[in-house]
């Protein structure tokens, strides 16, 4: 009895362990250009590298000068492998340069799960802040944050 109590045990423990989530660390930097109105197209160096491009959808002043910006990300890995992202509010704040704004996604970017390739399946969240000097229309970021699979 105490056998098959045993077998039992460990088949539950090894089922449970291919169930688990396994998360690591991601991190790397942004490089994009405003190619339109409302539209941005660059690349991510880093654990995320490729290409990627930001949709505006909205834009709304926020408290002290701030402004706050909807957007929708598109991201394309190196390897073909796609992110899906849900809609995301990056916050402008203002510096003494006329155009000029330190930028940073505040509540981050939420990793949902249908993307594609090894991104299919994908949880996670995605802090970026840097700069985006509207009057020239280019931005730079740091992202770090966390993408996690169950196994």
């Amino acid at each position: 009895m105490r056998k098959i109590a045993f077998v039992l045990l460990a088949l539950a423990c090894s089922a449970a362990a291919r169930s688990e989530t396994k998360c690591h660390q991601v991190a790397g930097s942004i490089v994009t250009n405003f190619v339109g109105p409302a539209d941005t197209l660059g690349s991510a160096t880093g654990d995320l590298a490729g290409g990627l491009g930001v949709h505006v959808l909205d834009q709304q002043p926020g408290t002290g000068g701030t402004v706050l910006i909807t957007v929708q990300h598109h991201w394309v890995t190196t390897t073909g492998d796609t992110l899906s992202l849900d809609q995301a509010v990056v916050t402008g704040f203002p510096t003494s340069v006329p155009g000029l704004y330190a930028v940073s996604y505040l509540d981050g970017v939420h990793v949902k799960r249908n993307g594609t390739g090894a991104f299919a399946g994908v949880t996670g969240k995605i802090y970026s802040w840097g700069a985006a000097d509207f009057a020239k229309g280019e931005i730079v970021l740091r992202y770090s944050g966390q993408v996690c699979k169950d196994q």
